[in-house]
């Protein structure tokens, strides 16, 4: 019963987040020129270059994305041919972006990824967990290191300045708690520690995931390629942001989208709403607004970012379907 319960609650919960992002959305829109809408997309249709540009600089991203979480993964002794990673890495993104749960494709990810690794799931769960707090901590340092180049868009507008005292302070907590876990082995020198490993059941688990990522200690120049690798993603994800808006004839400068998308990239990671529905498009809004970018504009930008996301993702259910289809092709994966 307790279960069923437990079910129940779950499904609620979920559609209660679709709800609310499908209110936002219905919102921004409310307020825009339905006919904004319908211009900026024949404008964008007759600069079809552009789209595919930014359809290319997605993949580009992607691909950073899954070659930074191969090198994650050589740490734990797991090398896999990069035919296989973009394979695992494509179907993740299917159910990242289809399933209405969050983290679905990183559960199948470490599913995929654990096949044949016998005894070895906690260590890929947690280069999953890793590669994701690279990409997270990369991205809001590079935020931070170029907001002083348009420090008058987040001191003038009560929007971006919000974001950007957001990505300050996920940075400084950011450093300091890797300071904390990296410094020295907890479950060595804290008896705290010790004894949670020694009196409950999930104790030995914890250690052993913790030794997983305390390992990444004494890899410093993977590090130090898997934030290049992160940063490197950003990039190509802001090309393509730009690249759609030169779809839509937007007047930005190529600073302001290396400025402000990374900062609508790292608070749309956090899951408010199934796919941030109406939560990045309410992002797009209020930061490219300070830039004097119109509502319909932002709002089409923003579903043209998505759409980007969303064809590669569909190119991974196709991979996913073909893997499926026997246990032999998922077992060759």
């Amino acid at each position: 019963m307790k279960g069923k319960s437990g079910s129940i609650l779950k499904q609620l919960r979920l559609w209660l987040r679709i709800a609310v992002g499908m209110g936002l959305l219905a919102f921004l829109i409310s307020r825009t020129e339905i006919r904004s809408f319908y211009s900026g997309f024949l404008l964008a249709a007759n600069q079809w270059p552009w789209l595919l540009s930014g359809i290319l600089m997605t993949f580009f991203g992607l691909l950073a994305g899954a070659t930074r979480w191969q090198r994650v993964l050589v740490v734990q002794g797991i090398t896999f041919h990069t035919r296989k990673i973009m394979r695992i890495y494509f179907i993740g993104q299917f159910f990242n972006a289809f399933m209405l749960g969050a983290c679905g494709g990183d559960v199948l990810r470490a599913y995929y990824a654990a096949k044949g690794q016998e005894g070895r799931r906690t260590e890929i769960a947690m280069t999953i967990l890793m590669d994701r707090a690279i990409g997270f901590f990369s991205t809001v340092a590079f935020c931070c290191l170029l907001i002083p180049f348009r420090i008058s868009i987040f001191l003038d507008h009560e929007g971006p300045r919000g974001a950007g005292v957001f990505m300050m302070a996920f940075l400084i907590c950011s450093i300091a708690g890797m300071i904390v876990l990296f410094r020295r082995n907890l479950f060595e020198h804290f008896a705290f520690f010790r004894t949670i490993e020694n009196n409950t059941h999930i104790g030995p688990l914890i250690r052993r995931a913790y030794e997983a990522f305390f390992l990444y200690k004494n890899h410093p120049r993977l590090l130090w390629l898997s934030v290049f690798l992160s940063v490197l993603s950003t990039t190509f994800f802001t090309l393509a942001c730009c690249s759609f808006g030169q779809a839509l004839d937007l007047d930005v400068a190529l600073m302001d989208y290396f400025v402000l998308f990374p900062i609508i990239s790292v608070i749309m990671s956090v899951p408010l709403t199934p796919g941030s529905l109406g939560v990045r498009e309410g992002l797009f809004v209020s930061l490219f607004g300070a830039i004097f970018i119109g509502k319909a504009d932002a709002i089409l930008m923003s579903l043209m970012v998505y759409a980007g996301g969303v064809f590669w993702s569909l190119v991974g259910g196709v991979v996913y379907l073909y893997s499926a289809s026997s246990s032999e092709r998922i077992s060759s994966l």
